[in-house]
């Protein structure tokens, strides 16, 4: 994969990943049907850590995949 794909599809990767998110909160919104302040609740969501973290697992092979393969250093002999 050349380099502009890898950034075209991470591109389509992170919007997707809000996408989600949005849909995470129109659950929200739909579960709790007239809530007044939906907006402070959908800003309150987006910056829980612990949710967003779980949402970059979903997407974590795409990110690995695009990445490629890592280099590991070889390992140290003994003398």
């Amino acid at each position: 994969m050349t380099k502009a794909e890898k950034k075209r599809l991470s591109t389509v990767i992170r919007a997707t990943e809000y996408l989600f998110l949005e849909n995470i909160a129109l659950k929200l919104v739909l579960e709790h049907r007239a809530v007044p302040n939906w907006q402070k609740l959908l800003e309150r969501l987006l910056s829980d850590k612990e949710i967003l973290a779980g949402v970059r697992l979903k997407f974590r092979d795409l990110y690995d995949l695009l990445e490629g393969p890592k280099t590991r250093p070889a390992p140290l002999k003994p003398c």
